[in-house]
């Protein structure tokens, strides 16, 4: 594992950051970045949503008085599709007050937080495609063990749900990557070994799914696995493009498109339905989503290997430096020219002047 030992250029840009305190008060300064643009995030959400909740609470005639049919409204409110679709939207807040912090508390460059421009919209694609690729592995994965059961096709009437839960995860997605990944794990990385920024980002990335609904402890090596993934792809590739687009549409193929369960969230509308088996909950994650269950394991493992196999732009820009670099080759028409007195030497580079000076003391 060279690349360890190699830090990317997004990393040695974050080593110029003007505030990076030691790792101890960086662990505190996450948990208090995140939930402060977590929070941020939420209150806009609710607040974007409640003239809907009071026209819902008013039209259903629920009494003010009847707190289990309050709680149950509630409930039912801040868990349907609707409102999980604005709190998609709403983590832009999130992803904008963390670049904030990046820019101005710490003062680093955009260009550390993998916010590359060169070849942005090719690294995007080829994440989306690597995304939808490794969740359909691991449908493949469950459909041939029977774990898992096609319903057919649901997206009747739901077409342009579906397109604005594309759009919502394609700024989830990004979120969850510039806090982790963009943020927290160069920063770390430019002042500790890559291994442990790597290892400390992603149990923190899993520790954030702690509460979903349906968890497990299979669940959370899953989502601490993704995040390796996310971060090994992220330092190969030294960008955050290809990361954001990946998460994003390993998001929304598995809730919008094959109609499973996000870490435990139910989108509601999806172009297909799978159903999980009951006797299959070990495969297929039961309640919390395939994100629960060894296929997605399976899947994990097997991409973290061939990532770690790639030789990723580290390697390639390590070989165009190599190549440019070449010894200095003195130019044998300086000293022809000096033997045969064409030139005066006053107009030969000093550089050259000594090495041939030397050539001709051997001789």
């Amino acid at each position: 594992m060279n690349f360890l030992k190699e830090k990317p250029s997004i990393v040695v840009q974050a080593q110029k950051a003007k505030f990076n305190p030691n790792i101890v008060v960086q662990f505190i300064l996450f948990f208090v970045v995140f939930f402060v643009s977590q929070f941020a995030a939420s209150i806009v959400a609710i607040l974007a949503t409640y003239p809907q909740m009071m026209k819902d609470y008013v039209n259903k005639g629920i009494d003010s008085k009847d707190i289990k049919a309050v709680t149950e409204f509630t409930t039912q409110f801040y868990t349907s599709s609707n409102f999980l679709l604005v709190s998609l939207v709403c983590t832009l807040i999130a992803t904008a007050l963390v670049i904030i912090y990046c820019r101005f508390i710490e003062k680093r460059s955009l260009y550390s937080m993998g916010f590359v421009s060169k070849k942005a919209v090719p690294d995007y694609l080829i994440g989306m495609v690597i995304g939808f690729v490794m969740f359909s592995v691991a449908i493949l994965i469950c459909v041939a063990t029977g774990t898992l059961s096609y319903k057919g096709a649901a997206y009747s009437g739901s077409i342009g749900l579906i397109v604005s839960f594309f759009l919502g995860y394609l700024f989830q997605g990004m979120s969850e990557e510039v806090v982790c990944r963009g943020y927290f794990m160069t920063t770390v990385a430019s002042k500790k070994p890559l291994i442990l920024a790597i290892l400390a980002n992603s149990v923190l990335f899993g520790l954030m799914h702690l509460m979903n609904k349906g968890v497990s402890v299979l669940a959370i090596v899953n989502i601490v696995l993704v995040g390796i993934f996310l971060s090994v792809f992220m330092l190969k590739s030294d960008s955050i493009w290809g990361v954001c687009a990946l998460h994003s549409i390993w998001n929304f193929t598995q809730g919008n498109f094959y109609g499973i369960k996000v870490s435990g969230i139910d989108s509601g509308a999806s172009v297909f339905k799978f159903v999980p088996t009951n006797g299959g909950t070990l495969l297929n994650g039961g309640e919390f989503g395939l994100e629960g269950g060894l296929a997605v394991t399976i899947v994990l493992v097997l991409g973290i290997a061939v990532t770690l196999l790639w030789k990723g732009k580290q390697s390639e820009m390590a070989g165009m430096v190599e190549e440019t670099i070449q010894p200095y080759q003195p130019d044998q028409r300086y000293a022809e020219q000096i033997y045969t007195q064409q030139i005066p030497a006053e107009q030969i580079p000093d550089e050259q002047v000594t090495n041939e000076k030397n050539d001709t003391s051997e001789k």
